[in-house]
C-alpha cells in the first residue's frame, strides 16, 4: 500500500497541470544534486552538551561535504540562500532534531530557489539529562548523510523519509534495550549488535511524543524508525 502512494505521489508531482504545464517542476533529488560540492554549515544552537558533541564528532563522521561550524546569528543572516546547506538542532514539541535543510526563500519566483527539509532526525529530548545524544552523535550523523547519499539518486526515499532507509537488522544480530548495556554495546562498537533508543521530551517512556530507532553499533546502519 504504502509503494502504490509512493507512485501516485511521484506521478502527481510529474503531472502538468493546465495553466501550469509549462513551468518547471524540480523534484527533490533533482534539488540535491549540489548537495556534495556544496559547504553544510553546521549550526552550534543546541545547549552545550550537544554543541559539545557536535564539534567533537562532525570532524571525524562528516564525510559526505565539505562543512564549516556557525553560530546561530550566522544561520538567521543567512538561511535565505538558496547556495547553503545546514545541519542544525531544533526543538518542536519536546524534541529535539538534527535537521538538514537547504536554504532559501519560501516566497521566490524559482521553485529552485525556495527551502526544503533533506531529512530530520530526532536526537534526544529537551529536558532528558541521559546523555543519549552525545553517546549516539556518530550513528545520528552517519544516518543523516546515508540517507542523503540515497536521496540524491531516489526520488522515493527523497520523499518517503527515514523509514525508507531502514532495513532490517541480519539474522542473529543482537540488540541491547537497556540504556546502560546500549550504551556499552556503542561505545565498545560490538560486533553483530544493535541498539534500541527511545526518545520522548524528559526521557520517560511513557512521555509522548516517542521516536524509537534501531541501529548498528559498528557500521550504524538504521535498522527500524518510527513515530509512537
Amino acid at each position: 500500500m504504502k509503494r502504490i502512494a509512493s507512485v501516485l505521489l511521484l506521478a502527481i508531482l510529474f503531472l502538468p497541470l493546465g495553466a501550469q504545464a509549462q513551468k518547471r517542476i524540480y523534484t527533490r533529488s533533482y534539488m540535491l544534486q549540489d548537495f556534495k560540492s556544496k559547504t553544510t554549515k553546521v549550526v552550534l544552537g543546541g545547549d552545550a552538551a550537544l554543541n559539545a558533541s557536535l564539534r567533537q564528532e562532525v570532524p571525524s563522521f562528516w564525510t559526505i561535504s565539505p562543512y564549516e561550524f556557525c553560530t546561530p546569528a550566522e544561520y538567521e543572516k543567512q538561511k535565505n540562500n538558496p547556495e547553503c546547506y545546514w545541519l542544525r538542532p531544533e526543538t518542536v514539541k519536546g524534541i529535539v532534531f538534527l535537521t538538514l535543510e537547504r536554504g532559501g526563500k519560501e516566497d521566490d519566483a524559482s521553485a529552485f530557489k525556495r527551502p526544503f527539509t533533506v531529512v530530520s532526525l530526532p536526537v534526544s529530548g529537551e529536558h532528558d539529562q541521559s546523555g543519549g545524544a552525545s553517546i549516539f552523535m556518530p550513528a545520528y550523523l552517519s544516518i543523516i548523510q546515508d540517507f542523503t547519499d540515497v536521496a540524491i539518486d531516489s526520488e522515493m526515499t527523497a520523499y518517503r523519509g527515514l523509514q525508507a532507509l531502514a532495513r532490517h537488522a541480519p539474522k542473529g544480530t543482537k540488540v541491547y534495550d537497556d540504556p546502560d548495556e546500549a550504551a556499552n554495546a556503542f561505545r565498545n562498537m560490538e560486533p553483530d549488535a544493535a541498539v534500541r533508543v527511545l526518545i520522548t521530551p524528559d526521557g520517560k517512556p511513557e512521555s509522548k511524543p516517542r521516536y524509537k530507532l534501531v541501529f548498528g553499533t559498528s557500521g550504524y546502519e538504521l535498522y527500524a524508525y518510527g513515530k509512537h
